[in-house]
């Protein structure tokens, strides 16, 4: 039996220790290393489910001695980002921004460019561990999409479409509960125009 992964001790390891816990196992512990089995970036999904199931936004692996570019179609981007796109309302980088969709930060280190723009044009076509998505519906038949966690017997949490709390259904309380095949990210992308676009995977594959 493998030790919570939500207790004290694991919601302790910086992000880079626990990616190598994943990856390398833990020496004297039941705990095998899965570097071989899966790749970095299975690695790094289960890493980031991990850190939502201890109710944490994901990883960040920002360098902190990084500067901010001054490219000026970074600068654009990130104006784009923040602004128009509305990507902050959901997304964090450098410690600013929301928690429903996964960290930013490095994240061109581990989403190749033909990748990334596939998830802006399709954000459901792959949908990052830890951030699905149920449908409850409830007895008088309105639904509530979101984030999920702790999905057990008895209930589910989803989060709220603020980020900021996680809010507990019941399951005999409710009608229905359902996995979403859909992303919670919405398809922003295609109504920028294409020199914002540019401009916003400019600024995405700075971080």
């Amino acid at each position: 039996m493998g030790k919570p992964l939500t207790d004290g001790m694991a919601n302790r390891l910086s992000d880079e220790d626990l990616l190598a816990v994943i990856t390398e196992g833990r020496s004297g512990t039941g705990m095998a290393g899965w570097g071989d089995s899966f790749s970095d970036e299975e690695i790094f999904d289960m890493a980031t489910y991990v850190r939502a199931l201890q109710g944490k936004a994901g990883l960040n692996l920002a360098d902190d001695n990084a500067g901010i570019s001054d490219d000026p179609a970074v600068l654009a981007g990130e104006d784009v980002f923040n602004g128009r796109a509305g990507c902050v309302n959901c997304h964090t980088y450098r410690d600013q921004g929301g928690s429903v969709g996964p960290v930013l930060d490095g994240l061109s280190g581990r989403l190749p460019a033909a990748a990334l723009s596939e998830a802006l044009l399709n954000p459901s076509a792959s949908i990052v561990s830890g951030f699905g998505a149920k449908i409850v519906e409830q007895e008088d038949g309105t639904q509530i999409v979101g984030r999920f966690r702790n999905d057990s017997e008895l209930a589910v949490q989803l989060q709220s479409s603020d980020g900021r709390r996680w809010v507990t259904f019941f399951k005999d309380r409710v009608k229905l509960i359902i996995d979403s095949t859909e992303s919670l990210m919405p398809d922003v992308y295609a109504s920028l125009n294409a020199l914002e676009q540019q401009q916003l995977l400019a600024f995405l594959n700075s971080l």
